[in-house]
């Protein structure tokens, strides 16, 4: 429990940031009659301010008192001036409309489609809010490097940068944290950040050479000549002495000493050490039961609040049940399962993985490097048939493009759509070995001509018992159509933003609920950003779809992803009592008096009822 406090304090320091901003949003559109709570906590609402952000005013004017904006040569004045922040004002308004970013690199087309891996063996803290305020939107963790104190530092940094970047943007920054377990098969650890650091990317060990082989997670990233990692705690019951341990192909250990934590072994037979080889332990051994390293991990991810876990294969159905029945045991059944899959490795052609579609909550897919540079990526039957069940069960796919970007493997056309349209985010690392984002560039290209083509001539089904497949194709049709630049979607549950983000549309896709437990896994689909609406009070079911849908509008128009007259798809649930989203409809937005409009747009009345919205939020 010790491992939580940090995270929880941090988390419990988004919640109150995100709680003050709601209210200020609302009662710069509503009035400060609108919401109560605002009267009870006035002066809590300067706690958290940034000098940076602009409070005063939240889109410059209050749009259901009518005001009109000032216009100056034509162009609107969103801001009052004299609470411009500096980098603003600096300029002159020199660049209406646009905003000043501050951050040490551009951003990407597809800034919102990566999910960004993080590691203890990298300076990782300084890009975070970079990536945040770019529209990063997932990170990964890697929890077999490092220890989990060295883990949990890192993601309290995380959630330290989504505080700042939230004050900055005036609304609830949120992201979603995606853990990779601890291999269950033994591996060597990292090798020390010295090594590294002099370009050195091996060790060579000599015969005779004597030195530790250690399960102590405190060298799992400083593995050295005299002290080497490995994930086999659970293994060191069944060593005996001059017992042979293989590394790789050519090293040979001899034990010399079984120890607590660690075997004294002498090198039999020398060759060059790298990081993570495999280790082969004596047959006796039980190396194929769960790991005391996987049961570490799945505490540490339950203790911090990370919902999504990847193993780091996918086994067969026996080793999928063991480990399930491993994680009720430590009471993490409620996580989401991944599994990692190694693309261009799967043979035959048939489908020996179908089974793991139904089994696993998603999967992270990623490439092995070539044998020859470049070559060609080659798919067998086997893997298209499993990226095309994982993409039909709209299942979060990950993507690892890693050798396509360094241009070691080179995409046939024949296999554009499972590597560029099927995968709903793309891993990168968080150190780039170089800056030529020749995939960012590359996907984007490729994404901008198939998904209309796919969108129109993929068979189409309605799975749905409620005909929500078929809404959520109607909805990414009207936002093509119109080129809407955004869907909010206000619901309960994640579902229709699952079924929508399975059509890729090019819009962003804004989810706005209340749902806590839905801000650790949404952002892992297709361009999803989640905005957070969490509130105390209870009011009637239009009055909240209202709020909501002001909110959101006041977010796309303050990040100045919508602007006068664009359009944008609405979602919502227009009857009471239903958890789904069954209604939608396209609005141009205007900037000035977008509140007034969804007061008489969501909820067609007749003309006796049509003020009731605004009367009872009138100011």
């Amino acid at each position: 429990r010790i491992i939580a406090v940090d995270v929880e304090k941090v988390q419990r320091a988004k919640e109150l940031l995100g709680s003050m901003q709601r209210r200020t949003t609302f009662m710069q559109l509503l009035g400060p009659g609108d919401d109560e709570s605002v009267n009870k906590a006035d002066s809590d609402l300067m706690l958290l301010h940034n000098k940076f952000s602009i409070n005063s005013n939240i889109l410059g004017n209050n749009v259901m008192s009518g005001e009109t904006v000032e216009e100056e040569n034509g162009e609107e004045i969103s801001e009052d001036l004299c609470q411009v922040a500096f980098e603003e004002d600096r300029w002159h308004s020199f660049f209406p409309g646009f905003e000043i970013l501050n951050t040490p690199f551009a951003s990407d087309m597809i800034e919102n489609r990566k999910c960004v891996e993080l590691s203890v063996l990298q300076i990782c803290e300084r890009k975070l809010k970079a990536y945040l305020l770019n529209g990063v939107r997932c990170f990964m963790l890697n929890l077999f490097e490092g220890t989990q104190r060295d883990n949990q530092v890192l993601m309290v940094k995380l959630r330290e940068a989504e505080i700042s970047v939230s004050k900055e943007f005036g609304f609830p920054v949120v992201s979603t944290i995606v853990a990779k377990l601890s291999p269950r098969y033994q591996y060597t650890g990292a090798l020390s950040s010295q090594f590294l650091q002099n370009g050195i990317k091996f060790i060579e060990l000599e015969k005779g050479y004597k030195l530790n082989l250690t399960v102590n997670r405190e060298y799992s990233d400083r593995c050295s000549m005299n002290n080497i990692y490995v994930n086999a705690r659970f293994l060191l019951g069944d060593v005996q002495e001059f017992d042979f341990i293989l590394i790789g192909e050519e090293i040979q250990l001899v034990v010399q000493c079984v120890c607590a934590d660690h075997l004294n072994c002498c090198v039999a037979s020398g060759g060059k050490l790298y990081a993570h080889m495999p280790v082969m332990f004596p047959g006796r051994c039980h190396r194929f039961h769960v790991s005391y390293e996987e049961l570490e991990d799945l505490t540490f991810a339950r203790e911090v609040g990370i919902n999504v876990v990847v193993s780091n294969i996918v086994g067969t159905p026996a080793y999928l049940q063991n480990l399930e029945e491993a994680m009720a045991a430590m009471h993490c059944d409620g996580l989401r399962l991944y599994a990692r899959v190694v693309l261009n490795e799967i043979q035959g052609c048939d489908g020996e993985l179908n089974w793991s579609i139904k089994g696993y909550d998603g999967f992270l897919v990623e490439l092995t490097a070539p044998t020859m540079v470049p070559d060609i990526m080659h798919l067998c039957p086997s893997a298209e048939c499993f990226m095309q069940l994982a993409y039909g069960s709209k299942k979060p796919i990950l993507f690892d493009p890693g050798y396509i970007d360094e241009q070691k493997l080179r995409v046939d056309p024949a296999h554009y759509f499972y590597t560029f349209y099927y995968p709903d985010k793309f891993v990168v690392p968080c150190q780039h070995k170089n800056q030529t984002r020749y995939f960012s560039l590359l996907q984007d290209a490729i994404f901008q001509q198939i998904a209309p083509v796919a969108l129109a001539n993929i068979p189409y089904c309605d799975h749905s018992h409620t005909g929500a497949d078929s809404l959520a194709h109607a909805v990414v049709t009207a936002s093509l159509e119109v080129h809407g630049v955004a869907i909010v979607v206000i619901g309960v549950t994640t579902r229709m933003v699952q079924k929508i983000a399975h059509f890729r549309p090019q819009a962003t896709i804004l989810f706005v609920s209340h749902l806590r437990s839905a801000e650790d896994y949404v952002s892992l689909y297709y361009n999803v950003t989640m905005l957070s609406y969490r509130t105390k009070f209870i009011m009637s079911h239009q009055r909240n779809i209202f709020r909501m849908a002001i909110y959101a509008l006041a977010y796309l128009i303050k990040r100045k992803i919508a602007k006068q007259s664009d359009q944008v798809i609405l979602l919502y649930n227009n009857e009471e009592g239903t958890s789904f989203p069954e209604r939608y409809l396209v609005y141009k937005v205007d900037t000035v008096h977008f509140a007034l409009h969804m007061a008489e747009t969501l909820f067609p009345m007749a003309k006796d009822e049509k003020n009731s919205l605004r009367d009872i939020d009138a100011p």
